[in-house]
């Protein structure tokens, strides 16, 4: 979606804010391992993609469907091991019926020292692509989630964020 898309009248205030709760809960269950909550997060058909876009977007986890989103997130690093924080801003969203675009940048920091903690440091940062759907228990889940990753300290192999560390990306 091009941004001039996102110029022009703003959407429904609680629509807009029941959408940015899906994208806050998604960041506070990923950093806290609350699996079951970012699942929710989620249709059962979504999409979550995660690329490189100084490798020409080339794909670094693609996971699709309940049972993927599940076994990703089971497998993704969490409090003591990894203290990390995905923060989300500067959020534009356009609404079309029961369909809504949003786009917003991000950054993930973590603490260099693991479970002692230690310095932080900035692991990433980019901006999602979303498209969420109206659900008929009146929540939004994102039914495709790209995260475009801008720039990163990609770990060394066997390191924690490894791509083979996660049992349900491709």
């Amino acid at each position: 979606m091009a941004l001039k898309e996102f110029v022009g009248q703003l959407p429904d205030l609680e629509i807009e804010r029941a959408i940015r709760h899906t994208m806050d809960l998604y960041a506070h269950s990923m950093d806290y391992g609350e699996e079951a909550v970012w699942r929710d997060c989620f249709t059962d058909d979504a999409l979550f993609l995660v690329n490189d876009a100084q490798k020409d977007y080339e794909e670094i986890y693609r996971v699709q469907g309940s049972e993927r989103l599940a076994a990703y997130i089971a497998a993704y690093p969490r409090p003591p091991a990894v203290h990390a924080k995905h923060v989300c801003s500067q959020v534009l969203i356009r609404v079309d019926g029961g369909t809504a675009r949003a786009e917003s940048f991000w950054v993930a920091v973590n603490s260099t020292g693991g479970p002692q903690g230690g310095a932080p440091n900035i692991m990433a940062f980019g901006r999602y692509r979303d498209t969420l759907v109206a659900c008929p228990d009146g929540r939004w889940r994102f039914s495709e989630r790209i995260c475009e990753t801008e720039s990163a300290n990609w770990p060394e192999p066997g390191t924690y964020t490894d791509r083979e560390n996660f049992a349900g990306a491709s």
